[in-house]
């Protein structure tokens, strides 16, 4: 039906409502300019956009909750596109994580470097932390749900634990909280955003245009995307 109603309509300007899942991290810090520029592009799309964890926005993808959902990859073989578990996964651009953490401990407190602030526990973006810090304390690093980029920044600077953010979040924009900052001796990462739709051969115009947008918007992934053996987390 949507693929008949979309052939019938006068062909010209991209026109629709398209749903659009994704992660507290890309909700607060990447899709902002996504949306203004898609507002002022093509006015006659309608996003409507949907907070979820990793988890929550596969499944929505594939019950047709979601037309776009968007998750993070480490995974260089999903830069292409390719179809696992009946979704099609598409890499759209890259964001790059740095580590954060308070600028001084208070005198007498605990190392925050055995603490992690996770905001999602499924996001590949947030593994880096805990699988590094386990490799070198020799055991996991005790884990806190935040829920949200802002609030793990938060938690950070008032010394609970280090927490892995977008560069933006931490550096950009001026809005970064005063008491914060990068912790160098931490690896830093670069993730890709990926597009998750129902496999098949048809998109509507709509999720076409927002797509091609987002990848023109944020400049696609970089052509010096490190491989594997590149990555400085310990195998």
């Amino acid at each position: 039906m949507d693929e008949m109603a979309a052939a019938l309509k006068n062909k010209g300007e991209p026109a629709g409502r398209v749903v659009v899942g994704a992660t507290a991290p890309l909700m607060e810090y990447e899709l902002q300019e996504i949306v203004r520029e898609c507002r002022y592009r093509y006015p006659r799309i309608h996003l409507s956009l949907k907070v979820m964890s990793t988890g929550d926005v596969e499944a929505a993808v594939a019950s047709g909750g979601v037309d776009v959902g968007l998750t993070f990859t480490r995974d260089i073989e999903e830069r292409k596109a390719g179809t696992t578990g009946g979704l099609l996964r598409e890499v759209l651009f890259s964001v790059p994580f740095v580590p954060v953490g308070p600028v001084a401990s208070p005198t007498g407190a605990p190392s925050p470097m055995d603490r992690v602030l996770v905001v999602d526990p499924d996001c590949a973006s947030q593994e880096v932390l805990p699988q590094h810090l386990a490799s070198v304390l020799g055991e996991a690093p005790t884990l806190t749900e935040t829920g949200s980029t802002r609030g793990a920044l938060a938690l950070a600077v008032g010394g609970l634990g280090v927490a892995m953010v977008p560069q933006a979040a931490a550096v950009g924009c001026g809005s970064a909280p005063e008491g914060l900052a990068v912790i160098d001796s931490l690896p830093s990462a670069l993730v890709h955003v990926q597009a998750l739709l129902l496999g098949g051969d048809w998109r509507s115009p709509a999720v076409s245009a927002f797509l091609s947008l987002a990848r023109r918007t944020r400049g696609g992934l970089p052509a010096d995307t490190p491989e594997p053996a590149a990555d400085p987390i310990p195998a």
